[in-house]
């Protein structure tokens, strides 16, 4: 019989201390760090010291493609249903006819 993995064992427990300093300064090497742009560092800086500020701001405008988008699921709502109506009555007015009653 096949012996089954241990699934909550952690992937790191088999990697060599020497394999983790080469992963780590070959991320050192790769990845850069970016400066950020000052405008941003500002408005980061005026939003975390403001107590007035909101830390969430929904904006409240509509965009053209999600009017589109609710139309067209109340649209094709309306026509499934209408469909499925349909469909139920002509399959109970076919049953009648099939079936009548002496």
């Amino acid at each position: 019989m096949a012996k089954k993995k241990d699934f909550k064992k952690n992937s790191m427990d088999n990697v060599k201390p020497a394999e983790l300093h080469e992963i780590e300064n070959f991320m050192v090497s790769s990845l850069q760090p970016v400066r950020p742009r000052p405008e941003f560092v500002q408005g980061l800086h005026r939003r975390l010291t403001d107590p007035m500020s909101p830390t969430v701001r929904f904006t409240r405008r509509y965009s053209s493609q999600f009017i589109l988008l609710v139309l067209a699921a109340v649209l094709s709502g309306i026509i499934f249903f209408l469909t499925a109506g349909r469909v139920i009555i002509s399959l109970v007015r076919e049953f009648r006819f099939l079936n009548p009653n002496p």
